[in-house]
């Protein structure tokens, strides 16, 4: 798998099928003849069903703000720190990017390429990069783990016009699969409540996986525009528009 250079696009999807295997990197674009856009992921928890919004997982807010412990190199491909409060197994953020969010290095976004389990509040912990450091780190640099949004798409969750929305498959995503989830073009996706035809829509926030016309709240993941006049319970026509 390919993280940067190659093909930008991948045009000979079939966004039905759904494998064990993964094939293709997560988060990958992918793109019909008729213009509608899919990203690939791995199906979380419980899985996604067609015709539903898939969000990302909640993030561990406890991930955040973790100290480097050993100075690291410009080029360097490896970061050592004092993990948080919390448990997280191998890979759990494989794919996913550390965030250099205080301190020397400040600012820098690199991609994962792999770790350990970490234990709570393990010294030493390291985590492995696909990105060499662009600045140098020190014993001041604190580091964020954040997930790939696209590894263990769920429609479950706290609240999830807050998540970061991840598209809506048109097969069924069986839970630990990998698959296609549409980000943009015509979709039906169902609704939880009467949404009139040209309204703005978001991830619902009580009914799991459904959408909702857009409020005055601010905070949430606008996804699209309703193409002809729902209601809940049912799933018509919308145009997606999350990539």
């Amino acid at each position: 798998m390919k993280d940067f250079g190659g093909a930008p696009v991948i045009y000979d999807l079939n966004p039905f099928e759904i494998s064990t295997i993964q094939q293709h990197p997560l988060g990958a674009k992918a793109e019909t003849g008729d213009g509608r856009i899919f990203r690939y992921g791995l199906a979380g928890t419980g899985g996604v069903t067609l015709g539903y919004l898939g969000v990302m997982p909640d993030q561990d807010t406890t991930e955040v703000t973790m100290a480097v412990t050993t100075a690291a190199a410009i080029g360097a491909k490896s970061i050592t720190f004092t993990h948080a409060a919390t448990t997280a197994t191998a890979n759990e953020y494989t794919e996913g990017f550390v965030v250099v969010s205080y301190g020397t290095g400040l600012g820098q976004t690199l991609k994962i390429s792999s770790h350990l389990a970490f234990a709570s509040g393990q010294e030493g912990a390291i985590v492995k990069l696909a990105d060499p450091l662009e600045v140098a780190l020190d014993t001041t640099s604190k580091i964020d783990l954040v997930a790939n949004p696209y590894n263990g798409v769920i429609s479950v969750t706290t609240d999830a016009a807050i998540s970061v929305p991840c598209g809506v498959p048109i097969a069924t995503q069986t839970a630990a699969y990998y698959g296609w989830y549409q980000t943009r073009g015509v979709v039906s996706v169902a609704a939880d409540s009467t949404i009139a035809a040209g309204y703005e829509i978001q991830g619902d926030v009580d009914d799991s996986g459904k959408i909702d016309v857009t409020g005055t709240d601010a905070q949430v993941w606008k996804i699209g525009h309703s193409l002809q006049a729902g209601a809940d319970t049912y799933s018509h026509a919308v145009y997606l528009t999350i990539d």
